[in-house]
């Protein structure tokens, strides 16, 4: 068997990526970034994500970092908004004791988990 041969067989028998799979990579690739954060001081995060694009105070006597981007994509001739949002809450030392995103999944891994410094 020819070695080209070989090679279509083996993506004949890979498994297709489904909606499912690949929301559950981005997610993973986004957690695998962010996660670094966590009980770090915010200065970290900001350094490498630029500065929030919100930073108000919380109640827990620290502060509300708030990222967020937009883009668009055109699907069957409709432009269609996507966002991701990535909110850091910070103690009274500024330390980060909690991350979220929110959004486009995809959108979110590829955004920021590009940023990695």
């Amino acid at each position: 068997m020819s070695a080209a041969a070989a090679l279509l067989l083996l993506a004949a028998c890979a498994e297709p990526q489904t909606t499912d799979s690949i929301t559950a990579a981005a997610r993973e690739r986004f957690g695998e970034r962010i996660a670094p954060y966590q009980d770090h001081p915010s200065a970290q995060m900001i350094a490498d994500l630029g500065p929030p694009d919100r930073d108000t105070p919380n109640k827990e006597g620290g502060r509300k970092l708030v990222w967020e981007r937009h883009d668009s994509k055109t699907i069957d001739d409709q432009v269609l908004p996507i966002v991701c949002t990535v909110t850091a809450l910070t103690n009274s030392d500024d330390m980060v004791f909690f991350v979220l995103a929110g959004g486009n999944t995809v959108y979110c891994s590829e955004v920021f988990a590009a940023n990695a410094s």
